[in-house]
C-alpha cells in the first residue's frame, strides 16, 4: 500500500540552472504574483548574493507555483524585465523574488546599477594560481556602480573601473572580453605571454564565471492544483518566520564557554539604549565596531577570525555607547527624525568606534570634534561613498577619523576631499538613490521644515505621532493627469508632509492648494512654510504656476546650497 505522498507528491523539487531561470524570466515564463512587494534590495546585497553564487555556496531554496488554465492571482513581470502584456506566465514566484530580481538585473544589465568582477582578484599571476574562495578579497572582487546618467557619474565610474573589471552582464561572452583584456596586458608588458595569461584566466573562468550560468538553484514547485487558500498561508508564513544563522550567533556559541555571553550583553544594551531598538541596530554592527577598535577592520572575515572574548570584554561597552551616542547626535543635530532616513547604517560603525575617544576630550575640544564628525557624516552621504565596499570604506575612514576628528590633525577621510556629486545628477536622481534621498530629508529637518497646513516644525515627536513622511510636492495624480514628461518620483519632488495634509492635497494642482494655504494663514506665513522646505515662494514660481520642470530647476538651486553648506564643498560643474 502506498501513502498519499507516494501516490500524489505535494512538492516537485528540481535544481534549475541560473541561466535557465534568467531566460525564463526574460521570456515572461516566470513572473510574480501582484501581491508581492517591490524589489527593495540595495547593490550591496546583490554583491553578496553574487559572491555566494560564484563561490558555489547555498543561496536558499526558491518556491514557485505552477499556473494552469484556471483563474489565479494577478501577476506582473520582474523589475527590469519585459512587461507581461497579455502573456500568462507558467509559474509564479512565492519565495525568492528579491534574489531572482537581483540576479536577473545583474546578469542582464537591467536596473539602476551595473555589477563587475575584478578578475585579477581571483588569480596570482606570478604563481599561475587561481585562488580559493577564502583567499579572495570580495570587497574588491565584486563591485557595482550606478548607471551613469551624467558626466559627473561617468567620471566617477571611470575612476572606479579598471580594465580588469569584467561586466557580469556579459557573462555569455567572457572569452571575447578576455581576448581584448589579454591584448591590453601584453601590449606594453612582456612578462607573461598571451598563451600563459589566457590559460590562467580560463581556469579562473571555469571556477568563478561559469557558475553565473550553470549554478543549480534548488526550486520547490507547488502544483497548479494547490488551493489559493493554501498558497496564501504558505506565503504569509514564509514572510514572517525564519532568521539566518549569522556571525553574531556563531560568536555567541564560541565565546559562551569563555564566560562571555553575547546574547545577554545585547539584551542589556537594548534595555539601556532605546535608540538601538528604534533604529533596529543589528548586534553584528556592534561586533564590527568592536573589531574596528581592536584591529582597525570591519571585514566579516576579521570579525569571525580575529575577535576574541577578551576583545569583547575590553571594547563592547564603548562600542555600544558609541553607536547609541552617534544616533543621538544625528537625531539632535543632523535632522535624523526617523530611523528610515538613516542613509547608511554602516556609517554608525566607524563613527561609533571613535565616540569614546571624543568623550575623553575637554568640553570645548569635544564640541569642535562633534562638528567635524557631523561634517564627515554629510560628506559621506552626498559622496555616496558607502554604496559599495562599505566594510573596506569603514576601515579606511576609521583610520583617518581617529586623528582628523579627535586630534584635528592628519589627513581627512576620503569623503571630505572631493564631492563628486553634480547638480545634474541631483536633478535627475530618483527616490531609488537611497543615500541622496535620505540625506535630503534629513537636511530639510535641519531647516525646521514646517507643515504645509499647521505650520508646525517637523520634530522627532511629531514625525512619530502624526505620521509625517515623504510625499510628493507636485502630486503624482496631477502630473499623470497633465501628462508631465518628467517622472513624479524624482527626489526633488519630495518633502516631509504629515498624513492628514497629504490627504488634503491629494491630486490637486499646486496652485490650488497654495491658494488654500494662503487663505488659511496669509501670504507671509506661506512664504515661511515653503522656504523651510527649500521651495521658491514667488507668485511666478514653478510651483505657483503649476510648471513642474521650472519647479525642479528652482528647487535644485536651493537644495544645492543646503548640501554645500553642510559639506563645505562645491558640487561639481558639468
Amino acid at each position: 500500500m502506498t501513502s498519499a505522498y507516494e501516490s500524489d507528491p505535494i512538492f516537485e523539487t528540481v535544481p534549475r540552472q541560473l541561466s535557465n531561470l534568467v531566460t525564463r524570466i526574460h521570456g515572461r515564463e516566470i513572473a510574480l504574483p501582484d501581491f508581492q512587494r517591490d524589489f527593495v534590495w540595495d547593490a550591496t546585497r546583490t554583491e553578496e548574493l553574487i559572491q555566494s553564487i560564484i563561490s558555489e555556496f547555498p543561496v536558499g531554496t526558491l518556491l514557485l507555483w505552477k499556473q494552469g488554465d484556471g483563474e489565479t492571482f494577478a501577476s506582473r513581470g520582474f523589475e527590469g524585465a519585459p512587461e507581461l502584456g497579455d502573456k500568462k506566465p507558467a509559474e509564479l514566484v512565492l519565495d525568492g523574488q528579491q534574489r531572482l530580481t537581483a540576479l536577473y538585473q545583474a546578469l542582464t544589465g537591467a536596473g539602476d546599477e551595473r555589477f563587475y568582477l575584478k578578475v585579477d582578484e581571483f588569480v596570482t599571476l606570478e604563481n599561475d594560481y587561481v585562488k580559493e574562495f577564502h583567499e579572495v578579497n570580495f570587497d574588491r572582487a565584486v563591485i557595482s556602480v550606478p548607471v551613469a546618467v551624467s558626466k559627473g557619474q561617468m567620471r566617477k565610474n571611470d575612476e572606479l573601473l579598471e580594465a580588469s573589471h569584467f561586466p557580469i552582464s556579459n557573462v555569455g561572452s567572457f572569452d571575447d572580453w578576455l581576448d581584448d583584456y589579454v591584448d591590453k596586458l601584453t601590449e606594453n608588458n612582456k612578462t607573461f605571454t598571451a598563451k600563459y595569461l589566457k590559460s590562467l584566466y580560463r581556469r579562473m573562468r571555469d571556477k568563478y564565471i561559469v557558475p553565473l550560468r550553470s549554478y543549480g538553484v534548488p526550486v520547490l514547485t507547488l502544483p497548479e492544483t494547490t488551493p489559493i487558500e493554501a498558497v496564501c498561508t504558505i506565503f504569509e508564513t514564509l514572510n514572517r518566520t525564519g532568521k539566518p544563522l549569522g556571525p553574531f550567533e556563531l560568536l555567541t556559541a564560541r565565546y559562551y564557554p569563555q564566560g562571555v555571553n553575547l546574547r545577554d550583553l545585547w539584551v542589556e544594551a537594548q534595555e539601556n539604549y532605546k535608540a538601538l531598538v528604534d533604529f533596529k541596530v543589528d548586534p553584528y554592527s556592534i561586533l564590527q565596531t568592536v573589531c574596528l577598535k581592536a584591529y582597525g577592520s570591519a571585514q566579516r572575515s576579521d570579525v569571525l577570525k580575529k575577535l576574541t572574548a577578551a576583545d569583547i570584554s575590553n571594547h563592547w561597552s564603548a562600542a555600544v555607547k558609541g553607536v547609541a551616542g552617534v544616533i543621538d547626535m544625528l537625531q539632535s543635530d543632523c535632522g535624523l527624525v526617523a530611523p528610515k532616513w538613516l542613509p547608511y547604517g554602516m556609517l554608525l560603525i566607524p563613527m561609533g568606534a571613535i565616540w569614546s575617544d571624543i568623550q575623553k576630550l575637554e568640553p570645548l575640544d569635544r564640541a569642535s570634534a562633534y562638528t567635524r564628525l557631523q561634517r564627515f557624516y554629510w560628506c559621506s552621504v552626498f559622496t555616496t561613498n558607502y554604496d559599495q565596499g562599505a566594510n573596506s570604506q569603514a576601515g579606511a575612514d576609521y583610520g583617518r577619523l581617529k586623528t582628523w576628528v579627535v586630534k584635528d590633525s592628519g589627513e581627512a577621510p576620503e569623503a571630505l576631499l572631493e564631492l563628486p556629486l553634480s547638480s545634474s545628477t541631483l536633478r535627475s536622481a530618483s527616490v531609488r538613490r537611497k543615500a541622496l534621498y535620505c540625506g535630503l530629508m534629513c537636511l530639510l529637518a535641519t531647516t525646521r521644515a514646517e507643515d504645509f497646513h499647521t505650520g508646525q516644525a517637523m520634530t522627532r515627536h511629531r514625525v512619530t505621532e502624526v505620521q509625517i513622511d515623504s510625499h510628493h510636492i507636485f502630486p503624482k495624480g496631477f502630473l499623470t493627469r497633465t501628462s508631465a514628461t518628467e517622472s513624479p518620483e524624482l527626489l526633488l519632488n519630495r518633502t516631509l508632509i504629515d498624513a492628514e495634509t497629504n490627504r488634503i492635497i491629494k491630486d490637486k494642482a499646486p496652485s490650488q492648494y497654495l491658494g488654500e494655504m494662503a487663505t488659511a494663514y496669509g501670504e507671509e506665513k506661506l512664504e515661511s512654510v515653503l522656504s523651510s522646505h527649500a521651495i521658491k515662494s514667488d507668485p511666478d514660481s514653478g510651483l505657483a504656476s503649476d510648471n513642474y520642470t521650472r519647479f525642479l530647476d528652482e528647487r535644485l538651486k536651493t537644495v544645492v546650497q543646503l548640501i554645500e553648506r553642510v559639506t563645505e564643498r562645491r558640487l561639481q560643474e558639468e
